[in-house]
């Protein structure tokens, strides 16, 4: 087997134990895999390590949750490294997306197998994401998920964090363009997705992929709780199509301007305000996934 050199990253501030780590290494270093190691939470210093070893490593394993995926993958893409994922974080939506196991050392397994794919990027007012943008309701929910939260309820935070914060959203109106094609609609949430899961497992359509070169945009219209309630429950199964004060649509290019400037938050972090300007990259990063990955009821992006 050819050696392969590459730059590991852990991010402490993720949610896992560090001992959680060491079987993992051990995996990467059994195979054959040189290791690098190095040690940040600061997405900005993580995008300089990249860079940093851009050349000299062709992998970049990062332990870490959401955040430091989607904050990395420009970096990574920028530099044609290959990404290793352990999902050490509260949600991990993208490794569910790519049916990447939760523990680390079957995670690290997945990289030592040496199989790659190419899944797709967005990119929001010229800022990188991998997963899903939000704007009204769920940056409430980012806002409001406290470490304490997160360390209390494990990935079900983000579902207290909702219920919590629902009754303070304000609507708002958005002006939309996909494709070139214009809507307009009263909203108090809108995600823009290029992934299959986010927030912990919720799921906008059961077909969506991270590689089927589509963005897909919900918008949910102002309700009461129990209707909110009723959808959230379906959500899990990615089965909001056709629902009463639900907005659904795909395409490659949004644009969205609010009636009041809003925030962007992307991948778990704030990035940008709007007016927003949503672009799809198509194959733009190379991921290790395992065979399960092509085999799953739902998939429909070519192999």
């Amino acid at each position: 087997m050819t050696r392969r050199n590459a730059l590991f990253i852990s991010n402490k501030k993720s949610g896992k134990a560090d001992n959680e780590l060491n079987g993992a290494i051990e995996v990467l270093k059994d195979s054959g895999i040189s290791l690098i190691e190095q040690e940040s939470e600061d997405p900005a210093r993580i995008n300089d390590l990249i860079r940093q070893y851009c050349g000299k490593v062709d992998t970049v394993i990062l332990a870490g949750g959401d955040g430091t995926m989607g904050s990395a993958s420009g970096a990574l893409s920028e530099c044609g490294l290959a990404l290793g994922i352990l999902p050490m974080g509260t949600a991990n939506d993208l490794a569910r997306t790519l049916k990447i196991p939760e523990s680390a050392e079957s995670a690290a397994a997945v990289i030592a197998s040496g199989r790659l794919h190419a899944i797709d990027l967005g990119k929001v007012n010229g800022r990188w994401f991998v997963n899903a943008a939000h704007i009204g309701l769920g940056v409430k929910v980012n806002r409001a998920l406290t470490k304490d939260l997160k360390s209390r309820w494990g990935r079900f935070s983000y579902a207290r964090s909702l219920i919590e914060t629902f009754n303070s959203m304000r609507p708002y109106r958005a002006d939309i363009v996909c494709d070139g094609e214009g809507f307009s609609v009263r909203s108090i949430h809108i995600t823009v997705a290029n992934g299959r899961f986010y927030g912990g497992g919720m799921a906008l359509s059961k077909e969506a992929s991270v590689d089927d070169h589509k963005l897909r945009i919900f918008s949910l219209e102002p309700q009461s709780f129990w209707r909110f309630l009723s959808h959230s429950v379906v959500i899990l199964g990615g089965q909001l199509k056709g629902r009463e004060g639900v907005w659904l649509r795909s395409g490659e290019s949004i644009r969205i301007n609010t009636s009041r400037k809003m925030d962007i938050w992307a991948d778990g972090e704030y990035v940008s305000k709007t007016p927003a300007c949503f672009e799809l990259n198509p194959n733009r990063l190379q991921v290790y996934v395992p065979d399960e990955y092509f085999t799953w009821e739902g998939r429909n992006a070519e192999n």
